[in-house]
């Protein structure tokens, strides 16, 4: 039987370091193919496909200004969709567009998240393929490469060595066991805690995700230089 898979997209931040003269955050600015945000969003709703999974739903959050622009975008999909306000957090950005899927009434137990960053318009549906099928058998999973740098950590001004060849670096998308997820986000909410993604919230919980091989080219649009360069990559 296939399982239902919610896409979350999270569109909510102010992409400052990315923007443009006119102020308009990175993951609405222009491409050849679209806003930056359909790009990621549309990898998925027309490359995903799998006789194991298959997308259910999909929930963006997007700052309010932004809703029309994003509700025309979503407006040219054929499954259910939903928009979320953001959170002044990472955390509180997911929590928001995990409150309104849970509210839509479409998830049941057993289904599985996704969470991406629209921020991040190269990766690819067969990545998402990996991440699913991993979560199905250990309820959760996310994306690592290695990191190619030496790494250190630095307390009261001396730098301790970390062990480079067990040190990855995290990307999105991350899938998960629908009930981890929204329980542990409920948790986040009602303590107060704030990760930087979720597999690092679910194993705060307990919850431990499976590790799968990232993408070298899923790499995250932050700065004007990575715009540039995303720009002449989508042309």
């Amino acid at each position: 039987m296939s399982r239902p898979l919610h896409l979350i997209l999270l569109a909510g931040g102010k992409g400052e370091r990315a923007a443009g003269g006119d102020g308009v955050p990175k993951q609405f600015r222009s491409t050849a193919r679209g806003a930056l945000f359909a790009v990621s969003l549309r990898t998925f709703v027309n490359g995903a496909r799998s006789p194991s999974w298959h997308l259910a739903s999909v929930t963006v959050t997007a700052p309010t200004d932004w809703h029309e622009v994003v509700q025309k975008e979503l407006n040219t999909l054929t499954l259910p969709c939903h928009l979320a306000d953001p959170g002044r957090s990472r955390t509180a950005s997911t929590w928001k567009a995990t409150v309104v899927l849970a509210g839509a009434g479409q998830v049941q137990s057993g289904d599985l998240v996704a969470v991406h960053d629209a921020a991040r318009p190269f990766a690819t549906a067969g990545l998402l393929d990996a991440l699913t099928m991993a979560a199905m058998n250990s309820g959760g999973a996310i994306p690592g490469i290695a990191v190619p740098d030496t790494v250190v950590q630095v307390s009261g001004g001396a730098a301790t060595y970390l062990e480079r060849e067990a040190l990855l670096a995290v990307q999105t998308p991350q899938v998960f066991r629908w009930e981890n997820f929204e329980l542990a986000h409920r948790w986040a909410h009602e303590q107060g805690k704030e990760f930087t993604d979720d597999g690092g919230l679910l194993a705060a919980r307990g919850h431990l995700p499976a590790v799968v091989p990232g993408e070298l080219g899923n790499w995250k649009v932050t700065s004007n230089a990575d715009w540039a360069r995303a720009l002449q990559l989508l042309g």
